[in-house]
């Protein structure tokens, strides 16, 4: 079984070069991929997106950030990378609709949710990647026992950490989007996990960011 996300990742006509937020980004990225996401969620008026290609990175961005990592966020005179920061950011310049929790103890569940996604499944997606064959083989297996193994931690109804999508949910999204791209193949095991999946790919937010496929 695998996740079916029935989207393409399309880049969308950039808006207005006047716009206040530049988001320099790659198409198929992960990390990026989420940051949209949260970006969508947020419903920023007149965000750019300025699409980097492999060995052909923008002077812009090389100039606002030396290490060239994507995602990197420029708004105004600020500059803003990895994407985890990056999202917390928009979080607290844009607090509507929130998408942190406000209560000290909740943050902190979140934020370690965070690190789990990031140290480990984005970790394996990676070496999927990037990796020779033989390794690419063997983390395509770790993460698909990984997710089948997290699955009860995925609710039948609302989201990840309770009733309100956050910038979890945005990352498992971006994760889950990416793993159907690549036709990771899941166990029955993680039913709950696609179920999770088809309604995140069905909100609003994920449908501008990845138009359906025609």
């Amino acid at each position: 079984m695998s996740l079916r996300a029935k989207t393409k990742y399309v880049q969308p006509t950039k808006p207005a070069p006047n716009a206040g937020i530049t988001l320099y980004c790659s198409s198929d990225a992960v990390t990026c991929l989420w940051v949209r996401l949260v970006l969508a969620e947020k419903d920023v008026e007149g965000a750019r997106f300025e699409l980097q290609r492999p060995g052909r990175i923008s002077e812009d961005l090389a100039l606002l950030n030396p290490s060239q990592t994507l995602p990197t966020l420029a708004d105004r005179e600020t500059v803003i990378y990895p994407a985890r920061v990056i999202a917390e950011y928009l979080d607290e310049r844009y607090p509507h609709p929130p998408m942190m929790p406000s209560e000290p103890a909740h943050r902190a569940r979140l934020r370690m949710a965070l690190d789990r996604i990031e140290q480990d499944y984005f970790m394996q997606l990676a070496l999927i990647e990037t990796a020779t064959p033989a390794a690419a083989r063997a983390a395509r297996k770790r993460l698909a026992d990984m997710i089948a193994s997290s699955a009860p931690l995925f609710p039948a109804r609302g989201w990840f950490l309770g009733l309100e999508h956050s910038i979890v949910d945005s990352a498992w999204t971006a994760l889950f989007w990416r793993i159907a791209e690549l036709k990771l193949e899941l166990p029955p095991a993680a039913d709950p996990v696609r179920r999770y999946a088809q309604r995140a790919f069905a909100r609003t937010s994920f449908q501008r960011v990845v138009p359906p496929k025609r």
